[in-house]
């Protein structure tokens, strides 16, 4: 910043303090009141009221927003309803005294924004930039800050001989329910003619109602853009159509963007519409990526009332087209969340609901070995929802709201007493009861090596597989069945270790044989190459 616009803005800043903070209060406010709706300026005021602590609060939920842009694009621009408050009026000079003067330089900014709006309206010249407008905003500031706000300081000159008459000044609710009545106006007026007219005067408060009246009626929105004096540009967007399928219950939150297609006696008769209507001769209608946007370019003005007409006589085909399409994905989307969720269903779960449709459980019963039973930390493996889950599936007592303890004495009877419970306990929870390594070892009295070498020859079967982290990394161990672990003998693993050690004992003497082989080709080789002594010869 130049030492020179610094000094300026000093002197803005202790003109605009000569005010006490009633008075700031009351121009700030009357300030932020009239920018509101314009877009040019949403990040300033949005700056501005965190700086100088402004709010904006709703009459009828007393809710105050923090923010311009947060009030505007949840209610603001649907209603109007909030008035600008500051949290503490009574320290608005501290506020500008602390400010940086890089800060405070956006409170000249918001000035010359509406210095020359007003100017705009009353077909005024444009106040100047630069220095030269901080000059005039400090000699402004001084003076009392008088009203009309375009026509102070700089034209003082030209209105010297024709003093300008004050327009009158609107109080704020009379100037939102005069942009109320032209909204108003503009949207009858979009309604009947079939589209909105984008215009200097169409903000997107008149576009959301529009689109909301579309979306309540289940038909396009359709504006029309003019290009220059002759031509215009027409765009349907079929997105009020999926809101409105949304609130009717046919879509739902969260279903994936559908991609509409058109088929081709949708097609056709849409390239003849266009080219009819079009001054290009080259792809005159487009649409977007997702298909829900239509672009018809280069069309006279003249003839967009025709246009848009023609085209409501195919939306009908268009609507049913799009509907099937979308009720078409909404079946797609259920059924793969389904298959999802039944997915990501732990195998107990799965289990519990396949012997539910396959087991009879009046007659049906699963073997199980007398050998096989419960380890006695088995209620610790498992979890209350598991236990009740179980319990459920028995047909017994089960309640989400009992303790733990309390399901495993209702469960521990009946798996004592009752065989084929136990049975489809173990059928159930096989994974959660599986046997890690170390058990393993321990129960079979076996060493770790031979039970490596009986799980490569798939004699102990794998169930599955834990993990445990160590040294930052995931290290995973094999889980065998209970059920068959339990059930092997001693005189299996006895015959296990004897095939090995006849294994060992074949290949000692298949590596002796090779190796007394290899010993006497070597002599006999060594023999030939012996040279003959000359006594000899």
């Amino acid at each position: 910043m130049k030492p020179e616009t610094e000094r300026l803005l000093q002197q803005c800043r202790a003109a605009l303090l000569q005010f006490d903070n009633a008075q700031l209060d009351t121009l700030f406010t009357s300030w932020f009141e009239r920018a509101v709706g314009d877009e040019a300026v949403e990040e300033l005021l949005d700056d501005l009221c965190l700086l100088l602590h402004y709010g904006i609060r709703v009459s009828h939920s007393k809710q105050v927003y923090a923010t311009y842009t947060a009030w505007w694009e949840v209610e603001g621009m649907l209603d109007g309803d909030g008035e600008f408050v500051c949290s503490d009026s009574t320290a608005l000079q501290q506020y500008l005294i602390n400010m940086p003067i890089k800060d405070f330089s956006l409170i000249a900014k918001l000035a010359h924004f509406l210095c020359q709006v007003d100017a705009l309206a009353e077909n005024q010249p444009a106040p100047p930039v630069g220095q030269v407008w901080l000059l005039a905003l400090a000699t402004w500031l001084r003076n009392g800050a008088p009203e009309p706000f375009h026509i102070q300081i700089w034209q003082a000159d030209l209105h010297a001989s024709s003093p300008a008459i004050p327009p009158e000044q609107l109080s704020r609710k009379q100037r939102r329910a005069q942009q109320q009545r032209l909204a108003n106006t503009l949207l009858e007026q979009a309604w009947q003619l079939g589209y909105l007219l984008l215009g200097p005067d169409v903000g997107k408060q008149i576009q959301a109602l529009v689109q909301n009246r579309c979306k309540n009626n289940c038909c396009p929105y359709i504006s029309v853009q003019p290009m220059g004096s002759q031509f215009a540009r027409i765009l349907i967007e079929l997105s009020p159509v999926r809101r409105a399928f949304e609130k009717k219950g046919k879509l739902f939150s969260g279903a994936p963007d559908l991609t509409f297609l058109l088929d081709d006696t949708l097609w056709e008769p849409l390239m003849e519409f266009s080219r009819y209507y079009s001054d290009i001769t080259e792809e005159p209608f487009t649409l977007s990526r997702r298909g829900d946007v239509f672009e018809l370019k280069q069309v006279l003005q003249d003839d967009v009332p025709e246009a848009v007409r023609d085209f409501m006589t195919l939306w009908p085909t268009i609507l049913a087209q799009y509907e099937a399409q979308l009720e078409t994905s909404r079946a797609a989307y259920l059924v793969r969340q389904r298959e999802l969720e039944e997915a990501r269903k732990p195998a107990w779960m799965k289990a519990i609901a396949r012997l539910k449709n396959t087991l009879d459980l009046d007659t049906g019963s699963l073997e199980l070995p007398d050998v096989v039973d419960l380890p006695e930390e088995w209620s610790t493996l498992l979890s209350k929802e598991q236990l009740g889950a179980f319990l459920t599936f028995l047909k017994l007592p089960a309640s989400s709201r009992e303790i733990k303890a309390n399901l495993v004495q209702h469960l521990q009877p009946r798996l004592e007493a009752d065989r084929r419970a136990l049975a489809l306990f173990f059928e159930i929870f096989a994974f959660e009861l599986a046997i890690p390594p170390w058990e393993l070892e321990k129960l079979l009295a076996c060493t770790t090596p031979e039970r490596k070498r009986w799980t490569e020859e798939e004699k102990l079967p794998v169930l599955g597989h834990g993990s445990f982290r160590k040294a930052g990394r995931d290290h995973a161990y094999p889980l065998y069945d209970r059920r068959v672990i339990l059930a092997l003998t001693s005189e299996q693993i006895e015959t296990w270790r004897d095939e090995h050690r006849a294994v060992v004992r074949e290949r000692r003497r298949a590596s002796a044989q090779a190796a007394a082989a290899s010993r006497k080709a070597k002599r006999e080789q060594a023999q030939v190459e012996q040279p003959i002594p000359e006594s000899a010869q």
